[in-house]
């Protein structure tokens, strides 16, 4: 590493600094110093908490070694390491100057569109990687033949980018890639029991538990209400959005009740025609949570049945169709992230698993749209 910080420090010297320091240091301390003089590429994705958790320290010890060191605090000592692993990945690299990546997956055709379009600016900006994107609408998608197609792009690219369920034989897939020392990143949705290499995106768990809190605060205080829940296939992002909602739901807004599930399969016709069916037997709903996609199937059904700025719409992903029914009114709230800073953040976990690195996951910030900031992006 060999990038000045703001203030003038330099990776180096924060190194020397640590090895001066570490015969003053308590063991706690020196356990610190010497997780951070020896994987200091890993140290730099790591929050105080997780710092601390990996040296077995208190995280106020994190932050009054990083003061030891003339830094203002832990941020600032995490600002020099990432700009030095910024500057080492920007370096060429005989052995990964030139990637040949491929992008995989299942999801809506929004959500594939804006995964597709993502890649090719990233390649656009980067001209010594190449992405091959290969995405399928979920209802069309048999996992076996997806667990097949990871298998064979494992043998021919240096590495994998992966939108996919949760299933035995798509993590089997994955678990034989990364054993030939072909890394698997993981986009949106994890895949925990595959061995994959690492998981990038939104702590999906918080962004249910969010849209959960919202829900409850839209609707009237204390007023018993009914909320249809509408799922797809069983993406583990799927499942962990559901299971932060209910806590949410169950433990803040106890007098609203969660409707039995209903099926998108990432289909705009499947849950226009689902969610109109829900209606006629069961009447309106107070509000509707989308965890997964085909939100404008669930749009034209409410406007169908004239409940377009009625009934409280909660769903994920901003794209041409969220937007337009941001604008109109008949969505209140978008639960979106940053596709082009997932895609870099994968690229690097790539390159760093190819360096023999073993990177950490990268939790991205979720980003919340109303009809009033939603065309930002």
């Amino acid at each position: 590493m060999n990038l000045h910080h703001l203030n003038g420090t330099t990776a180096e010297e924060i190194r020397g600094r640590l090895t001066q320091m570490q015969a003053d240091l308590g063991k706690g301390g020196r356990r610190l110093a010497d997780f951070l003089l020896e994987s200091p590429e890993t140290a730099a994705l790591l929050s105080s908490a997780e710092l601390a958790n990996r040296c077995n320290v208190h995280a106020s010890s994190v932050v009054r070694l990083a003061q030891s060191l003339g830094l203002s605090g832990y941020r600032e000592l995490q600002a020099i390491l990432q700009a030095g692993l910024t500057r080492s990945l920007g370096q060429p690299q005989t052995a990964d100057a030139a990637l040949h990546l491929r992008l995989l997956g299942e999801s809506g055709l929004s959500f594939n569109q804006a995964a597709q379009e993502a890649a090719a600016r990233y390649c656009a900006a980067h001209p010594g990687v190449r992405i091959t994107a290969e995405m399928a609408v979920s209802h069309t998608v048999d996992p076996d033949l997806l667990a097949a197609q990871i298998s064979a792009a494992a043998q021919q690219a240096d590495g994998l980018l992966l939108v996919a369920r949760d299933h035995p034989a798509i993590n089997h897939a994955v678990r034989e890639a990364v054993a030939r020392g072909v890394p698997v990143i993981c986009l949106t949705s994890d895949l925990p029991a595959s061995g994959r290499t690492a998981y990038v995106g939104s702590d999906q768990y918080a962004s249910g538990a969010t849209a959960g809190w919202f829900c409850g605060r839209f609707l009237p205080q204390g007023q018993e209400g009914r909320v249809l829940f509408v799922c797809s296939v069983p993406f583990r992002c799927h499942q962990d959005r559901e299971q932060g909602f209910r806590q949410v739901m169950r433990s803040q807004f106890p007098w609203l009740g969660i409707e039995e599930k209903v099926s998108s399969d990432e289909s705009i016709e499947v849950i226009y025609q689902a969610t109109r069916r829900h209606i006629a037997h069961h009447g309106a709903p107070a509000a509707i949570y989308n965890v997964s996609g085909a939100n404008l199937g669930v749009g034209r059904a409410l406007e169908d049945e004239g409940l377009a700025g009625k009934t409280v719409f909660i769903g994920h992903e901003l794209n041409a169709n969220s937007r337009s029914l941001l604008e109109k009114g008949v969505m209140d709230l978008t639960i979106g992230h940053d596709f082009d800073q997932e895609i870099a953040l994968s690229v690097d976990c790539i390159r760093m698993a190819r360096r023999g690195v073993q990177p950490v996951n990268r939790i991205t910030q979720s980003l919340l749209f109303t009809r009033y900031n939603c065309a930002i992006l």
